[in-house]
């Protein structure tokens, strides 16, 4: 399905989206990360609130090993350890005492991206000439995501929030996060910001209300995509029809894309068709690799897990009708996209014209 691009013609996408649709291929964005590192280091501390946010403080090598994983198995873009960030989050987990010491912590935790990246484009340097520059999306969750309570799946956040308190959240969050990326360490090294997670139009109404009050005050973010999640295929999590959502989205030129994520694979076809349907953007897809049980809180067993041969397949499907960027969330792992990326280079070699 062909997508309109009309609002990104500025957006650090386009350049990505034009070179891979002529090598007839999706943009890939990274798999799983929070639940990767507590998969793979079940002994570390993710309490507190923060879950890898915290990690990154406490044990930034591994977030940087991650990140650069993602890299060597072929991510176009990588997304931050910063889902659950917040000034307020820091503090309460005793991880900073002021402000200040919170920006520090944020700042250190996206310069590990750019610090794999860098590793990244070094190693392919010492390779040979053909270099490819991954995107890094500064990735920032819903307000439920920093309450603790698993509201970022239903929207319903409680203790006592209004929209105009989940506005002004927001407000405060990308204030500190543009403090952030003018350090010196990350003045232009990031390209997007990474919107996760969202469960209404309610909650993408607060955050572009947000963005452009802060680009009328002159202060300059990302280009920002907006990613919904649902276990349905019609509405969000909170209900509402998830083609509202998306307009509500879509209504700033700040956003570049919207889409979907953290969201089981079997809603995936016909979510995607109701988004692309209705948005003038490109459309993001990066749901989980496992079913998760809400009826337990807790991952089903193995046997509901996808395999990377089978989730690369799904994901080449999604890219033809409608998705634009392709990737995972929670339970999908490097050999996830791996997987993806092998498979898409295969299907675009199978499909490239033959002399």
């Amino acid at each position: 399905m062909q997508q309109k691009t009309t609002q990104t013609s500025n957006s650090p996408l386009e350049p990505l989206l034009a070179a891979t649709r002529l090598k007839g291929r999706p943009v890939i964005l990274d798999g799983g990360f929070g639940q990767l590192v507590a998969d793979e280091y079940p002994e570390l501390d993710q309490s507190g609130g923060m879950w890898v946010s915290g990690v990154a403080v406490r044990a930034p090598n591994i977030i940087r090993d991650a990140h650069r994983r993602y890299l060597e198995a072929g991510a176009d873009i990588i997304t931050t350890a910063t889902y659950q960030a917040s000034a307020g989050g820091y503090i309460a987990a005793g991880l900073a005492t002021t402000e200040a010491e919170a920006d520090a912590l944020l700042t250190a935790t996206v310069a590990l991206a750019v610090e794999a990246r860098a590793q990244f484009i070094q190693a392919q340097a010492e390779e040979g000439p053909h270099q490819r520059r991954p995107l890094i999306a500064v990735s920032l969750g819903s307000v439920g995501a920093t309450l603790g309570d698993c509201s970022e799946y239903t929207g319903k956040f409680g203790q006592g929030l209004t929209m105009q308190d989940v506005y002004e959240f927001h407000l405060r969050r990308f204030s500190m996060l543009a403090r952030c990326l003018d350090a010196s360490e990350l003045r232009g090294q990031i390209d997007l910001l990474a919107m996760e997670t969202i469960p209404s139009a309610e909650e993408a109404t607060a955050i572009v209300r947000a963005l452009d009050e802060l680009s009328l005050r002159d202060v300059v973010l990302p280009a920002a995509w907006i990613a919904f999640t649902t276990p349905v295929t019609n509405q969000t999590g909170l209900g509402e029809p998830i083609e509202d959502a998306v307009r509500a989205a879509t209504s700033s030129p700040l956003v570049c894309a919207v889409g979907i994520n953290c969201v089981p694979t079997h809603v995936v076809p016909e979510l995607l068709a109701n988004i692309a349907r209705v948005s003038p953007v490109p459309v993001v897809c990066y749901p989980n690799g496992q079913t998760w049980q809400g009826s337990t809180n807790a991952w089903g067993d193995a046997s509901t897990q996808v395999s990377p041969a089978n989730y690369a397949k799904s994901a080449m499907e999604w890219a033809q009708n409608g998705a634009l960027v392709v990737g995972g969330c929670c339970k999908t792992t490097p050999e996830h996209i791996r997987t993806l990326a092998e498979t898409a280079a295969v299907a675009n070699s199978c499909c490239a014209p033959h002399d």
